[in-house]
């Protein structure tokens, strides 16, 4: 059953806000697990696409249906739309995305280089922390640092105004009843995760020392960041588990089979489950212009989302993903690593 029906809503509507109400209890745990934890990696600013994504999804829904949850003032609304975007970073065209990418890994250098000093140039410096589980690789600095609109590196405030920034997501998750929520369970032993420091290229696992060798890694990252990281985390079934490997696939779909990437190497991936209303149902929980009354399936994680769109259960579309997912780092990892 739905938790807290609002009575003003219709149950489309109702649906919707119980998905909202399920990624604010992420947000809240993510959070609580930072701050209780002694998870040293970057686990929170590998979250930030997916914090965005809630943030200026919520507020938008919140704001048209009229519920009544804080809104953006000020700068927030342009962090949150730009922070949103990052989660669409692979749906760039190639060289886009490499060149992202590449600046992003230069300025890290050039801000670790100066930081080593003379010593450091000489005896070598680390430009890249990565994180681990299980031997498998769940994320990178690189990829923290462009997921955020501010330059964390180089401005001295940034710190101060991603807290300031953080207020408004607190605020409405805490609208949503978050907070009084136990936050989701998690597995102990995934404080075994670690993080080990590299120099890209001279001194990294990458036997592809290319732009496009570090875009794959960059991939694997992100999707290991899903399916292994947050998959094991978490002891219970929840639907982000889900919605981001499917948000993943998506925007991938279009980089794999890009001629560009295709020219420097072959990768396989079926794209068949690759559908524009599901994602945006994902991305914008805008289910009314997609969902009947009749559709909403209460006790689903999805509330029925993969019926209407796959004519598969919940539990057999996310195998069919992750499956999917798990074949493409296994390509990956066999090529780079």
């Amino acid at each position: 059953m739905m938790k807290n029906m609002n009575p003003t809503l219709n149950p489309v509507q109702n649906a919707a806000l119980d998905l909202i109400r399920s990624d604010a209890g992420l947000i809240h745990s993510l959070v609580t697990l930072s701050t209780h934890a002694t998870l040293e990696t970057n686990f929170i600013m590998m979250s930030q696409p997916y914090i965005g994504l809630f943030a200026d999804g919520a507020e938008q829904w919140c704001r048209k249906v009229g519920v009544g949850a804080p809104t953006f003032h000020g700068l927030e609304k342009e962090y949150y739309t730009k922070m949103r975007l990052s989660h669409k970073m692979f749906e760039m065209n190639y060289p886009e995305l490499v060149s992202l990418l590449m600046t992003q890994l230069n300025r890290d250098d050039q801000y670790y280089q100066l930081k080593a000093g003379m010593a450091g140039r000489i005896l070598g410096y680390r430009n890249v922390g990565v994180d681990l589980y299980d031997n498998e690789f769940c994320g990178n600095t690189v990829l923290c640092n462009a997921y955020n609109p501010l330059d964390l590196l180089t401005n001295p405030s940034s710190g101060e105004e991603v807290k300031n920034m953080s207020i408004i997501v607190g605020r409405i998750a805490a609208f949503l009843g978050c907070v009084s929520f136990k936050p989701y369970r998690f597995r102990n032993e995934m404080f075994k995760a670690r993080t080990k420091d590299y120099h890209f290229f001279e001194d990294c696992p990458l036997k592809i020392k290319t732009d496009w060798g570090f875009v794959l890694f960059s991939v694997l990252c992100s999707i290991n960041y899903v399916i292994v990281f947050l998959e094991n985390l978490f002891v219970d079934e929840i639907p982000q588990k889900f919605k981001y490997a499917y948000l993943q696939y998506y925007y991938l779909c279009g980089l794999i089979k890009s001629p560009e990437l295709s020219k420097a190497v072959h990768l396989e991936m079926d794209v068949s489950m690759r559908n524009k209303d599901f994602r945006n149902c994902l991305s914008h929980y805008g289910l009314g212009q997609y969902m009947k009354d009749e559709d909403i399936i209460d006790n689903d994680l999805l509330k029925g989302l993969t019926q209407r769109s796959f004519s598969m259960g919940y539990y057999e579309a996310k195998e069919t993903i992750y499956k999917t997912l798990i074949g493409l780092t296994t390509q990956i990892k066999e090529i780079i690593l």
